[in-house]
């Protein structure tokens, strides 16, 4: 294709991946649809992801002209870097992956076929699981309706990411929808939240062409549980998204979804062996303990030791881990 402005613009941040941007730019620079753009924002990463990317470029000579590599000065973090992706992007649609991760061959064509199509603001499709034992899909099914949407996100149903769909750029410029530079996780919440409420049309492809990787030990999602200063950037992001949806005409109709979304937030810690980690699920959105019962999206085993914690019962707590690790 000799277009001058590319349909779709792909964002990629780059930081400590040099054991996977290899796959990653393979996937992309193998797409079976032409007319791309890709955009590599080198966050000032410290090992040879770069020298990586520029030994695949070279064995691609037909992309060479469709990629740009912007390098920030300091290492400014993943939200800074996609916003600098942004900033340079000049498609039509935005699409996001992670330079850990990698794509099927034929998703941005089915993206755009399907949003051209159907003149979607968001097509959004299925993705994998992946790491080095398995890929496992994951269904991202919703009702085409953004206020069904927006509820799945809160209730951790599907995803609140960016990487497995493409967005008109417009929407982003339209109101002003940037990512938030001072969190360091979860900041894909926030800003799918806001792209689903300003769409008027939304698509969903009931195909997996996304590959996220779970087993890379420096993203930000493998510090969650370790790390309080990325907690901590959860939960404001979190939020923010409160915040924002108490803002709109949806308000009264999420109210019951917003406290699920607190107490799905913080199910993880009850899957823990450690009494800490029930003390610090009790206190932690606190407000919301009384619906733990009702709660969708979790088991029934988090749902009765939630409400065991939240009513002191400890002894149960203490009971199910002594169960677990005799079980162990």
């Amino acid at each position: 294709m000799n277009k001058t402005i590319p349909d779709i613009s792909v964002i990629v941040p780059v930081y400590k991946t040099e054991a996977y941007i290899e796959r990653c730019a393979k996937s992309l620079f193998e797409q079976t649809y032409d007319n791309l753009e890709f955009i590599f924002v080198n966050d000032c990463t410290p090992d040879k992801s770069l020298e990586v990317l520029q030994n695949v470029m070279s064995a691609y000579p037909n992309r060479v002209s469709q990629v740009k590599i912007i390098n920030h000065e300091t290492n400014r973090g993943l939200a800074a870097g996609r916003n600098t992706g942004l900033k340079h992007a000049t498609g039509k649609y935005i699409g996001w992956v992670d330079s850990d991760d990698w794509v099927e061959t034929a998703m941005f064509e089915c993206l755009y076929l399907t949003a051209e199509k159907h003149n979607s603001d968001i097509v959004w499709c299925d993705f994998y699981n992946s790491c080095a034992e398995y890929d496992a899909p994951q269904s991202q099914y919703c009702k085409e309706d953004k206020a069904d949407y927006i509820r799945s996100v809160l209730l951790g149903k599907i995803l609140a990411v960016v990487w497995c769909s493409i967005v008109k750029k417009e929407l982003y410029f339209k109101h002003n929808i940037r990512f938030p530079e001072e969190q360091r996780i979860m900041e894909d919440m926030v800003q799918t939240i806001k792209l689903l409420y300003f769409s008027k049309k939304i698509k969903y492809i009931p195909e997996a062409y996304y590959h996220y990787v779970k087993d890379n030990s420096n993203s930000i999602t493998a510090q969650w549980n370790i790390d309080p200063v990325v907690q901590n950037s959860a939960q404001a992001n979190l939020l923010a998204v409160f915040d924002f949806l108490n803002q709109t005409e949806l308000r009264f109709e999420l109210q019951k979804y917003m406290k699920y979304s607190k107490l799905v937030f913080k199910k993880g810690l009850l899957n823990s062996l450690d009494i800490k980690k029930f003390q610090q699920w009790k206190v932690l959105f606190a407000e919301a303990n009384s619906h733990v019962l009702h709660c969708p999206n979790m088991t029934l085993r988090q749902r009765l030791l939630g409400w065991s914690i939240s009513h002191g019962w400890w002894f149960f707590a203490k009971f199910w881990i002594k169960i677990k690790k005799c079980i162990n």
